[in-house]
C-alpha cells in the first residue's frame, strides 16, 4: 500500500520548484553567463496538486549566439531564443504569475517558499541577472535578492538529512536513481527538470519529509 504524502504546517502552502537554464561552454568560456529557460512549477504542498506552471525561454543580450555546447546540453537551439523575449520582459511576467496566485501579498510571503536543486539558481545566477540588466526589481541596494527570492529549500539538503546520508555532491540524476524514480524527459531541460525534483519532493513526502523543516533559518 502507497502511503498517503505527510501534511505539512499550514504555514507553508506552495513550493515554487524553480531550475533555471543558462548559457554555457565549455570550460566556462561564456561570460557574462545569462538565463536562457525560466520555469517554474507551483505546487500546492497540502492538495499534494501542481497546481500552475510558468515556463518561458529568454534572449541572451550580451553573448546572443549559443554554443554547440549548450545547444547539445540543454537541448535549447539558437531559434528558440531569438524567438524569444529579454530577461526584463519575462520577469515582468514572473512576477505577474506570483500576483495572479497572490504570492506577493504581504499577508502570503511566508505561506510558500522557493524550492531548486542546489543553491546556484538564486544564490549566484538571478542575483548576477538581475545585476547585468540593471533591475532593482528583486535586489537591495548592496546587491542581494530580497524576499521572497532571499530564502529557498535546496532539495539536496532535504534529502540527504531525511535519509541520513553524508554530505557530500548529490546530483538529481542520482537522487531519481536511489529513489527509483524514472527520469522525465532530458536532464539540464530546465522544465523537465523542475518536473524531475517535484518527483523526489512528492516521494520523500511519501516517506514522511515535511519542506517546512528544510527552510533555511535566517
Amino acid at each position: 500500500m502507497t502511503s498517503e504524502p505527510q501534511k505539512v504546517p499550514s504555514s507553508l502552502k506552495y513550493l515554487l520548484v524553480l531550475d533555471f537554464e543558462a548559457t554555457c561552454g565549455e570550460s566556462g568560456s561564456v561570460k557574462p553567463v545569462e538565463i536562457i529557460e525560466f520555469p517554474t512549477l507551483l505546487y500546492n504542498v497540502n492538495k499534494d496538486k501542481l497546481e500552475a506552471t510558468f515556463h518561458e525561454y529568454v534572449k541572451p543580450t550580451v553573448v546572443p549566439r549559443l554554443t554547440p555546447f549548450c545547444t547539445k546540453l540543454t537541448g535549447i537551439t539558437q531559434e528558440t531564443v531569438d524567438a524569444a523575449s529579454t530577461f526584463p520582459e519575462v520577469w515582468t511576467r514572473f512576477q505577474e504569475f506570483l500576483r495572479s496566485h497572490n504570492l506577493l501579498d504581504p499577508e502570503n510571503l511566508g505561506t510558500f517558499a522557493f524550492l531548486t536543486c542546489g543553491d546556484w539558481d538564486l544564490k549566484t545566477m538571478l542575483p548576477n541577472q538581475l545585476a547585468l540588466v540593471s533591475d532593482d526589481h528583486g535586489l537591495d541596494s548592496s546587491g542581494r535578492l530580497v524576499a521572497p527570492y532571499s530564502k529557498w529549500i535546496n532539495i539536496k539538503h532535504g534529502y540527504v538529512k531525511h535519509l541520513g546520508l553524508p554530505r557530500h555532491n548529490t546530483s538529481m540524476p542520482q537522487m531519481l536513481q536511489r529513489l527509483k524514480i524514472s527520469l522525465e524527459g532530458r536532464h539540464h531541460s530546465g522544465i523537465d527538470d523542475c518536473r524531475n525534483i517535484l518527483s523526489i519532493v512528492r516521494k520523500l513526502r511519501e516517506s514522511g519529509w515535511d519542506p517546512a523543516t528544510a527552510l533555511p533559518k535566517v
